[in-house]
């Protein structure tokens, strides 16, 4: 498998318009290539019950669908890598859940990602500088503005749930515990994490409602 023979060397892999690659398989590869810079990956994890039907025809046929048979088609993705500065999930639209540390990533192609949930979204990556949502429905966009568009970093964190604790406190519940826990760092940290965040551009072409 190549993620086996160029593990220390490999800096891009552009994988686009394979369907057979599964999301498990993206995160495999991201974890076994440290060294990985630039992912391509669209129309990888592509939505099975749209195939070769239109818009109209594929939305009529998942409104008759029950929600469990809907449902099962869809995957999350979930990378966390140091060195990834552009990754591509343009026009996958099996994605209904994406889970992002990528504290290098400069630019991220989310195009046609049609099933992708907000509320499943996470994006902690300080130096992003373009999200590519065209589209993307509205509700996404609007979950993509809020996270990356914020002036304080660390609101992208404090959108999980907090519980209370017996002695009072709070303690919050992480979604992916084994990704984001968040690291502790002092004012002078965060204070530098926030001047140092880069200006997102969210780039939309059309918004489906």
């Amino acid at each position: 498998m190549i993620c086996n023979v160029f593990t220390d060397t490999l800096s891009k892999l552009l994988i686009a318009l394979c369907p057979n690659i599964t999301s498990s398989g993206i995160q495999f590869a991201a974890a076994q290539l440290p060294q990985l810079e630039i992912m391509g990956c669209g129309m990888t994890v592509c939505d099975p019950n749209t195939g070769s039907q239109t818009g109209e025809e594929n939305d009529s046929n998942l409104q008759e669908m029950p929600d469990s048979e809907t449902r099962i088609a869809y995957q999350k993705l979930i990378i966390k890598h140091s060195r990834l500065k552009k990754l591509s999930l343009w026009g996958c639209s099996g994605l209904d859940a994406l889970y992002l540390n990528c504290p290098e990533l400069v630019d991220l192609n989310l195009n046609c990602c049609r099933n992708l949930k907000p509320e499943r979204l996470s994006i902690q990556c300080p130096n992003l500088g373009s999200v590519h949502a065209s589209g993307c429905h509205c509700r996404l966009v609007e979950g993509i503005q809020a996270q990356v568009l914020s002036s304080n970093y660390a609101d992208v964190e404090t959108q999980f749930p907090c519980k209370r604790m017996p002695d009072g406190s709070s303690k919050r519940i992480q979604a992916v515990p084994y990704l984001f826990n968040p690291q502790p760092f002092d004012d002078k940290t965060k204070k530098r994490k926030l001047s140092s965040r880069r200006n997102c551009a969210v780039l939309v072409n059309s918004i489906p409602s």
